[in-house]
This record gives C-alpha cells, structure tokens and sequence, in this order.
C-alpha cells in the first residue's frame, strides 16, 4: 500500500493523528524497526492496540446516510451556523463538501483502515518470524487467524464503499481499491486492485483464518473466533454469488450451536436488543453509533438528525415483534432505531453497528442461497426459523413464494431484521448487479436548509437507479490520496446532483 500506511510500527501515535497529515508524514519517513517485537506477548499486543478496529472519526456515518433506511429531519435550533455534512446523503458530485463550504480533502475512514491493514501485514509478517524462535506456536496460530480475519473484513469494507460491486463476468477488469498484503515498504505510487483481485484476496485470508482459528478465542465475542471467520465467508460468498459455498459456511456457523436467535416473545420492553453477550451475538469490534446518529438522548434534539425512514418504518408488519423492539417513535411520531438504547460501557457492553456478526445473518444468507439454488421449500424453512422468533406464534403466517417472489422476500426480511447494522448499502449495490435476481431502485432524500428560526425541508434529492446513476453508488477516493500518488488512483466522475422541488 502507500508509504504512508506501511511504516506502521507506532500505532498509537498514527491513531492519534490520523485526523491530520502529520501520520503521513511521520510513516513516510519511518524506519521499520521490529526490535521491540521480540515475544509472542510483544506480538498479541500490538494486534489488539493496532489491528482491533476503535473509531477515530465519523467516516462510519456515510454507511447509513446513502441508503433507502434513513432520512434527515429539521429541527427549530435557531442557529444560522449550524453547519451540516450532508453531501453523502444528497449523493453529491463531492460529498466531502459541506453547507459551509468546506472541504475535507482526508478520508479520516479511509486512512484508519489501512494503517490497521498496513499493521495487519507486519503482524503477519513477524508471527512467521517468530515461529522460527520457538515463540509459543498455538499462540502464534492464533494471532496470525485474527490477522487474517481483520485484514477481509477491512477489504471487505474498503471494497464495497470505495470499489465497484462484484459482478463475476466483469470483475476482473472492474476497479476495486489499492491491495496490499505485504509488510515491505516501497516508495512508490500506488493503483486500483480489481474487484475480483481483492475478493480473492478477502476469501484467501478467511480461509486461513477458519484453520488457524480452530478451538481458538471459544466463548468470545470481542476476539475473532473460527465461527466469526465462517460467517463473514458465508457474507462474502454471497457477494460473490456463490451460493453453495454460502450455504456450506451459514450451515458451520448454525451447526456449531454456539448461537442462538432471541425469541423476541420473550424481550422485556426497554431492554437492549444488542449487548455484547447475546446469544445472537458472533462478534462485534468498535463503537455503536445509533445513539449519536439517532440522538437518542433528547426527545426532541437540538439539531438536524438521521431517523428510521417512513419506507423502512411502514416496510414492518403491525404485529412484527422488531417494530416494538428494534423502533421507538418520539413524542413527534418520528421512529429512530433502539437495538442499543441505554448508557454504554464501553469496556463491558458495547456492541459495534458496523462490525457486527450476528446468528440471524447466517439463516439469512442460508435462506438466499437456497432461494437462489431454486431449492424453495429449504429456503421457506431456513426463513421460517427466523421468523418465529419475531412474531407472536398466532401472527406467524406461512410463506409459499417461489423464485424470485422468495428470494424478494429473504431481501425483504434480511432489510427488516439487520437495518442499520451496515448492511443495507452493500446490499443495494450487489443486488443491482446479481445475474441471477437483479434489483435495484431510485432513492429520495428531502432536503433540509436553516429558514431563519430553524430548519424546514426544501425539495429533495433521487438517486438514479445503480444502471443508470453507477458512480453515485461508489465513494470517491479522498483528494490527498489522488495527490499522493500522483494521479494512479482515479475516482469515476459523479454527477452534478440537482435539487428538486
């Protein structure tokens, strides 16, 4: 990767100062020194300080803010300058560009994952290393799987907000995002991967993870189990239309009976449906940001804030449990999303939105694959043993839909059970170039200006559908990083976006 993201061995200052250039320009001119690596210990510190996702800034907001499931609502703050980052939500031609007019030409989200990635490779690179020094090998085996894991995962990321969906026929000449796997440092400019090339990549280090995992980290959920590498590949299986595979991977996961689905019959009203020690719960990393999107701390907040979509609200069937569990309106009839609602404890409780793995994923993806492989009625079943954990049992209707009305309907619940939990974008963009089912939709976002005495919607803003509106569904590449490699890395030309009234 770039020079500035490969020189990694003082995390912690790179954290810090990620925000700023200043990272870059310490890593560019860093001497790679792994003295102080000298133990399997030495090694497992720096995976957790360096390579364990904590959010340094609000780049996670875009994943929320470009779907169909949110919309942004006015307030009466009586504040001219309050200044909004509406750009991603408005699908703007440079989303960096705020209603003030400033431009943020850093991609504070972007630059965290590969620090971590460039970390990633030389933790790879010394448990090898120090497997040669008799350093403890299943403590090395392990450590290396949780590498493994977290390097897919941030691919997996990068790939689908700043690449292309992966599309089999035309993958490998799609663009993708800058691979890199390697812990040596070379001064040079860096270019696109193909979209093919970093799933292959994703697939590769999750397969090496499900072997160096094995009976490793049980009981956890804040430490990469052989189940969590399983079910991101059944995830990315499906991405990759792969249904068979991922079936295989779903089936590991459900079989393995560490998991369970919360039957939501039994939910004390108030109660967190997400906590760390959920029965559902496969892993999670990083923060939860509904509390801040939703501003769930006011009735009525002082500020503009993202709320559950009337589309996705009126989408849940009146006697659908997760209505009630997963949504609460305010005392204005907006709906904002409550799966983690009470004071958080960081180090106790915490449950990440964006890194979230959860059982119910994996009778989802079970569910599509099947519908995809034509075997209807093992398709109906895996949904069904979701479904009865959502509704009452004299509210659980039948399913009898076919071919594409059921796989309609697995994307139907899988929109309903994991809203804001990362999901919703990603999916848009592989169902808009599935060969076998494809869907895609335009999108309408109201706008929001300040009128004098508060905030008032004004027009709104379509996003096309993926065929017709494509580099909308694809971030741009920060500025800095175009400059820094000197113009290898190219951003395809987004649409001037006009507001309508």
């Amino acid at each position: 990767m770039q020079p500035h993201t490969t020189r990694i061995l003082v995390p912690l200052f790179c954290i810090l100062a990620i925000s700023s250039l200043s990272c870059k320009k310490f890593l560019s001119s860093y001497s790679q020194n792994n003295s102080f690596i000298e133990t399997a210990g030495d090694l497992d510190e720096l995976l957790v300080g360096t390579a364990y996702y904590n959010p340094v800034g609000g780049g996670e907001i875009r994943l929320y803010a470009m779907d169909d499931d949110a919309q942004i609502t006015p307030t009466q703050q009586n504040n001219h300058n309050y200044e909004l980052r509406t750009g991603w939500h408005y699908w703007q031609a440079e989303p960096r560009l705020s209603t003030a007019g400033k431009l943020e030409n850093t991609d504070v989200f972007y630059n965290d994952l590969y620090i971590r990635i460039a970390g990633i490779n030389t933790i790879l690179h010394n448990a090898a290393e120090l497997g040669k020094k008799n350093e403890p090998a299943a403590t090395l085996k392990r450590i290396a799987g949780e590498a493994h894991y977290l390097r897919a995962v941030y691919y997996f990321m990068l790939v689908n907000l700043y690449g292309k969906p992966y599309r089999s026929s035309t993958a490998g000449t799609d663009f993708g995002v800058p691979l890199k796997t390697e812990p040596a440092i070379k001064d040079q400019a860096v270019t696109r991967s193909t979209t093919g090339e970093v799933y292959l990549q994703i697939v590769k280090d999750l397969q090496e993870a499900e072997q160096e995992l094995a009976g490793a980290n049980k009981g956890s959920t804040i430490r990469v189990t052989q189940q969590a590498a399983q079910a991101l590949l059944s995830r990315v299986y499906l991405f990759m239309e792969e249904y068979e595979k991922a079936l295989l991977y779903a089936n590991k996961v459900i079989e393995s009976q560490l998991y369970e689905v919360k039957d939501l019959n039994l939910h004390t009203a108030g109660d967190d449906f997400l906590y760390r020690h959920s029965s559902e719960e496969i892993f999670t990393m990083g923060a939860n940001h509904f509390a801040g999107i939703m501003a769930l701390n006011y009735d009525k907040p002082a500020g503009p804030f993202y709320r559950v979509s009337e589309e996705l609200a009126l989408s849940y069937p009146q006697d659908d449990l997760r209505l009630k569990v997963f949504l609460a309106q305010n005392s204005q009839g907006y709906y904002r999303v409550v799966k983690k609602r009470k004071t958080l404890n960081a180090t106790v409780d915490d449950v990440s939105d964006m890194f979230l793995v959860r059982i119910s994923e994996m009778y989802l993806n079970k569910a599509e694959a099947l519908a995809a492989l034509g075997r209807s009625e093992e398709a109906r079943n895996s949904l069904q043993e979701l479904r009865k954990k959502r509704f009452q049992p004299a509210a659980l209707t039948p399913l009898s839909e076919e071919g594409a009305a059921l796989v309609t309907r697995v994307r139907e619940e899988r929109r309903l059970e994991l809203c804001f939990e990362g999901h919703r974008w990603f999916d848009l963009r592989r169902y808009a170039v599935n060969s076998k089912y494809p869907f895609s939709k335009s999108i309408r976002h109201r706008s929001i200006i300040f009128v004098g005495n508060g905030f008032a919607e004004n027009g709104y803003y379509d996003l096309g559908p993926y065929e017709q509106d494509e580099a909308a569904y694809i971030v741009p590449i920060a500025s800095d990083e175009i400059e820094f490699n000197r113009g290898l890395i190219t951003n395809e030309q987004r649409p001037m976006r006009p507001l309508k009234q």
